[in-house]
């Protein structure tokens, strides 16, 4: 790391990340005045008085996400994290501009590639601003960068490389200049006799296509990641290479500015990190899987002797034996609660889209719940908007969405209170509603209610549950192409309003992984 004090922005509303971050800062003693806001908004306003030399941004802020600061950032280095695991939306982001992006563990661990990866991106960031003036100072360019550059010509030939690339390869300078690309780069693929590039390999090399690319288009490739397999030493070693070319005119001819950086500690490094949350992730479902037999002869036990088979029980008996039955349901809600969520995590569950009557969806959902609003003397109505007809969606997931919400609502709502079920439809969409006349939820929770293991926190009430019910309602309504709201209010109740499109992209179902089969095998049978 360099002695230069770096500014950073860390862009993170979770408080144990930010309390985290800080204690890395101190404890390796790195180079960084940072500065730590919670928003969007938070993040423009120090925007507006301070450029930073890398910013570190949560993509899913309380206000927004890390893409709606991407004009705001200008030409910063942005670091992406996510705690959503997901490909799709790291691709997007690199392709917006983020310079790197990294997924989140439950351990943090994550946070230990942050002070290398900002030191890359602040390389890079250096190098790609010597690039842009290449045309004025050629020369000072191949002497500042600290990685490796090459210049080539249209005949992809060399005429130009600083040490880094020499040290790399292992070459006197005279044996690099005016040889192919391949052979001054000891390709395994290359002929070595001078004659450039030769075997069938050749044609999907990377590093040539990119070159190719800048000289025939006139236009830069950034940030392009290759594996090459090189012959250093008489061994051969496949580095990963982070390459971007720029093609440059010289003397009316064309060329490409050619700048070659080493990841391949830094890919590794991501890769051991995805092996263990691999690892963490079969963890889990391998304990709740196993939890889920022991606890369904508890159960059943339990419920033999509630029924008087294994002999008459006194009423002191059977209260602690409801106590225990309640337990066990709520330990085998939260197993199922932490698979569920598991499974949606690691891409593990498909939908299974099918034309469906929606009327016959949400009367189902009623008709299950009315017994838990009837035990409450709760006003529980169902209201259909006109027209109602079929649409396409994994009927099984949208109960389990309803049922969750309309749990929710009875839970919070007091006794003798109202909780309802609207469906009506909205442009290209059905809109469900689910409402009550509960406790509500405080303006400053509202933001985080989807967020997993979140619990709104009220002083003098213990809140059962997992905290993953709504995360889970969350990812399965976007499973579909869609979204949910909730409005609330304290002590006056919350709408949730699920919007979803008529017709959802079906997906293929997936093929589950041999260890998740295996676990299948340990679920208890009905």
């Amino acid at each position: 790391m360099a002695d230069t004090k770096y500014k950073v922005l860390l862009i993170e509303d979770d408080k144990v990340d930010q309390m985290a971050f800080k204690w890395l800062v101190t404890e390796e003693k790195l180079p960084y005045h940072c500065i730590i806001v919670e928003s969007v908004n938070e993040a423009r306003q120090a925007l507006c008085s301070t450029t930073f030399d890398a910013v570190v941004v949560d993509y899913l802020l309380r206000d927004g996400t890390a893409f709606d600061l991407f004009d705001s950032l200008g030409d910063m280095p942005i670091i992406v994290t996510t705690g959503a695991g997901n490909e799709e939306i790291a691709i997007k982001a690199i392709k917006a501009g983020a310079c790197d992006y990294l997924i989140k563990d439950f351990e943090r661990n994550y946070l230990k590639a942050i002070p290398v990866i900002i030191d890359n991106v602040i390389k890079r960031k250096k190098l790609e601003e010597i690039i842009e003036q290449k045309q004025k100072n050629l020369e000072a360019i191949f002497d500042a960068v600290p990685v490796g550059m090459l210049l080539v010509d249209e005949h992809f030939m060399v005429k130009r490389v600083n040490d880094a690339i020499r040290q790399t390869v292992n070459k006197e300078y005279a044996d690099i200049i005016n040889r192919p690309v391949g052979e001054a780069l000891r390709c395994v693929h290359s002929r070595g006799d001078g004659e450039g590039c030769a075997g069938p390999q050749c044609v999907d090399c990377p590093l040539r296509g990119a070159i190719e690319t800048a000289l025939n288009s006139a236009q830069s490739v950034q940030k392009l990641e290759a594996k090459v397999a090189l012959r250093v030493d008489k061994k051969e070693v496949t580095p990963w290479l982070w390459v971007s070319v720029e093609p440059v005119m010289i003397d009316k001819c064309k060329h490409a500015v050619v700048a070659i950086d080493d990841i391949t500690d830094h890919k590794e490094a991501q890769e051991k990190l995805r092996e263990t949350m691999e690892l963490k992730s079969q963890f889990v479902s391998t304990v709740s899987h196993e939890l889920r037999t022991p606890l369904g002869c508890i159960k059943e036990g339990i419920d033999i002797i509630l029924e008087g088979i294994a002999g008459k029980i006194n009423g002191k008996q059977r209260e602690f034996l409801d106590l225990a039955k309640r337990n066990v349901d709520r330990l085998s809600a939260l197993i199922n609660d932490v698979l569920d969520f598991q499974k949606l995590e690691a891409g593990r569950i498909r939908l299974n889209v099918q034309t469906c009557d929606i009327k016959d969806i949400i009367t189902e959902v009623y008709q299950t719940m009315c017994g838990s609003a009837s035990r409450k003397d709760i006003d529980f109505s169902l209201e259909f908007a006109d027209g109602l007809g079929k649409v396409e969606i994994d009927r099984d997931k949208i109960v389990q969405v309803l049922i969750n919400l309309v749990s929710n609502a009875i839970k919070f709502s007091p006794e003798q209170g109202a909780v309802s079920i609207r469906v009506q439809f909205q442009s290209e969409s059905f809109v469900l509603q689910v409402s009550d006349t509960g406790m509500g939820i405080p303006k400053q929770a509202l933001s985080k209610i989807f967020e997993r293991f979140y619990r709104v926190q009220r002083p003098g009430e213990e809140i059962q549950g997992t905290g993953l019910g709504l995360a889970i309602v969350k990812k399965i309504v976007e499973m579909h192409g869609g979204r949910i709201e909730v409005e609330s209010r304290e002590a006056e109740g919350s709408t949730f309003s699920i919007f979803l499109p008529l017709k959802t992209e079906p997906q293929p179902a997936a093929e589950p992984a041999q260890t998740e089969r295996k676990l299948e095998k340990t679920r208890p049978k009905k």
